[in-house]
Formats: structure tokens, C-alpha cells, sequence
């Protein structure tokens, strides 16, 4: 009990000081294009509540990366300060060594579950929501008379008046990279209107007309209108790749769709890797006094990227639907194997697979 306590708080100071590390780097790009986006168009308190709602994201990743350099640095030392050589002369296998990681790295799990499973979602709803809050204050503030406005993804839009309504007059919009099929539309009137259901920019326009252009020269098109509903998205916000991030994770098991059931197991299979990573590090960390602590961190190095490796190769695999979005166990299941292989070779002192491999079959044979 005393090892386990003295092993379990040795690990905190390093944990919460990678964690924090991990998630500065790893928010930086967009706590980076927020910051922009407050100092070119304003946002005040939402600019800092966007940040908040993306932390259980960026949490996810870095909670089962923080065991990974809590439990390299913790044995790293035990093994420089001669406290492992103590341990063994004293009787201690290496379960007094295993199960204060693993409680450790169970709390993490199930930390990173909390994100992955509530937090998460749930953040992702109200970035979400608290983005489209932000476009529905700015978007018309923004929009000048006489100015053209490069805002908005791959457009230009220009105006000749505003009224005091928020009512747009002579309206322009264009592609800012002209193509061989390019489209512009003209307008008397327009006005933003941003609905809250389908979290859509719509700019109404009124008697106006659409011009198009083809690859050739000789055929011009042009469509007049009485009412179009024209949709953009403003650049500059932070853009996901699917909202399926927001369901929360009881509707998920409802939706039959294969990217529902991906995102699914994604929620499930990421937090086990504070479980088996740490189960990994173990007899990494542990190394000769003689050579330093640098062997032990290149080595955790290795480990989680060849993690992570597989882990991308698996996802990136069922997003292009070669596999079933179940290859997403296979990741911690490997990592899980071979944690268990290295810490019965630490145990027993052997040197390879074929030693080890000697060692069961003997085993059985005198079992028997």
C-alpha cells in the first residue's frame, strides 16, 4: 500500500504538467484564427467562450498522452535513483510497479471518457451554436456601402447603400477567383438572414439577376428573379468536418448511418489508450542507470506514434469504407499485447521474443 500511494502521487506533478503543455501546442492554431477573427471583427466574450467549448476536444487527445509522459518520467527516475533495484532486492515483482499505473491510468480513462462521451459533443453543440450567434451580430454590421468585402469563402460582395433596417441596396456578388464557369449576381435589394435551425447565412436578394458564363466564350446565360435565397458561409470561423460531432452519444446508437456508428466507436475506443499506452510505458521507462533517461523518452516517443499510426490508419481506413469502423479496437488490442509482452520480458529478465517464448512453453511443460 505504501509503494502504491508513493507511485500513484509521483505521477501527478508530471501528468498535469504534460497535459497542460500538450493542450497549449495543440489548441494553438486555433486559439491562433479566433484571436484573429476578435481582432478583425470583434466578439468580446464569445471569442473566449468558443475556446471553452473546443477544450474538451483538444482534452480528449491529450489526457491518455499525459499518462504516456507521466509514467516514462516517474520510472525513468525510479530506475536513475536505484529505487526499482531496491524494490526487487526487497522482494517486490513488477505488480507493485503496475497496479498504481494502471489505477492511475484507469482515472484518466475514465476522465477522457467523460470528454469523449458528454463533454465533447456538448461542446461541440454550443461552438457550434455560439459561432452562428457570433455571424448573426456581425454579419450585416460589417458590411460597408462602397467597400467591397472579401468576408465571405471565395465571394465578393458589394453594396451601394444600407438603410437603417439593416436593408442592403444594389447588391453585388462575384467569385473572387474568376473561372471559365463563373457566376455573378445583381440585385436591387438584399437583406442577411440567419436561421437558427439549419445554422445557414442566407442574404435574401430581390429583383435581380443571375449571370453565367461557360467554358464557351460564345454562351452567356442570364436568369432574372424575383426572390433568391442566396447561402454562404463567412471565412475566418472555425469549420468542422461533420456535425455529427454534436449528437450527443445516446441519439448515436439511434442514427443508422455508417459515419454515426464510426463516430461511435471513436468516442469508445480513444480513451482506452491511456490504458494500454500506460501498460506500455511501463518497461519502457524502466531502464540501466548507466544510460540516462534518454533511451526511455525516445523510446515512449516511438510508442505513441506507432500508436497513433495505427490508430489513423484505422480511421482513415473506414472513412474511405475499405474496412468495418470496428478496426478501431484493433489499435488499443495491439498496443494492449504488446504491453503485456514487454512487462513479462521485464519481469522475468529475458531478452527476446524467442526467450520468451522458451519461457511459456517450460512453463507449461513443468505445469503439466
Amino acid at each position: 500500500m505504501i509503494f502504491f500511494r508513493y507511485i500513484f502521487v509521483q505521477l501527478l506533478v508530471p501528468y498535469f504538467l504534460g497535459v497542460t503543455i500538450l493542450t497549449f501546442v495543440l489548441s494553438l492554431d486555433t486559439i491562433y484564427r479566433l484571436v484573429n477573427l476578435l481582432i478583425t471583427k470583434g466578439g468580446g466574450s464569445s471569442i473566449v467562450f468558443l475556446i471553452l467549448y473546443r477544450m474538451p476536444q483538444f482534452l480528449a487527445s491529450t489526457l491518455p498522452l499525459g499518462v504516456v509522459i507521466a509514467v516514462i518520467v516517474v520510472m525513468a527516475r525510479l530506475s536513475l535513483d536505484l529505487e526499482i533495484v531496491a524494490m526487487r532486492a526487497a522482494g517486490f515483482g513488477v505488480k507493485t510497479l503496475i497496479f498504481p499505473v494502471l489505477a492511475f491510468a484507469f482515472v484518466v480513462t475514465l476522465t477522457t471518457y467523460f470528454m469523449t462521451l458528454w463533454a465533447q459533443p456538448t461542446g461541440y453543440a454550443a461552438f457550434e451554436a455560439e459561432k452562428f450567434r457570433l455571424l448573426k451580430s456581425q454579419a450585416s454590421k460589417q458590411i460597408q456601402p462602397k467597400v467591397i468585402n472579401q468576408d465571405f469563402s471565395g465571394k465578393i460582395l458589394y453594396v451601394d447603400a444600407k438603410e437603417e433596417n439593416e436593408q442592403l441596396l444594389g447588391v453585388f456578388i462575384a467569385d473572387q477567383e474568376i473561372k471559365e464557369q463563373s457566376m455573378v449576381i445583381m440585385a436591387n435589394r438584399g437583406k442577411f438572414n440567419l436561421n437558427e435551425s439549419d445554422q445557414e447565412m442566407k442574404l435574401e436578394l430581390s429583383d435581380g439577376a443571375i449571370h453565367l458564363t461557360a467554358e464557351e466564350p460564345e454562351i452567356y446565360r442570364t436568369i432574372d428573379f424575383k426572390t433568391l435565397n442566396y447561402v454562404f458561409q463567412e471565412s475566418g470561423v472555425p469549420q468542422e468536418s461533420s456535425a455529427i460531432w454534436g449528437i450527443p452519444t445516446m441519439e448515436l446508437t439511434s442514427v443508422d448511418r455508417k459515419s454515426a456508428l464510426m463516430e461511435l466507436l471513436l468516442r469508445l475506443t480513444s480513451p482506452l489508450a491511456a490504458l494500454v499506452l500506460a501498460l506500455a510505458a511501463i518497461p519502457l521507462g524502466v531502464t540501466d542507470p548507466r544510460s540516462g533517461r534518454t533511451g526511455s523518452y525516445l523510446r515512449a516517443v516511438i510508442l505513441v506514434i506507432a500508436y497513433y499510426i495505427l490508430w489513423m490508419g484505422a480511421k482513415n481506413m473506414t472513412f474511405k469504407e475499405l474496412v468495418s469502423p470496428h478496426i478501431l479496437w484493433w489499435p488499443p488490442f495491439i498496443i494492449l499485447l504488446y504491453g503485456l509482452y514487454t512487462l513479462y520480458k521485464m519481469d522475468y529478465n529475458l531478452k527476446s521474443f524467442a526467450t520468451v517464448f522458451r519461457h511459456l512453453w517450460s512453463k507449461k511443460i513443468l505445469s503439466q
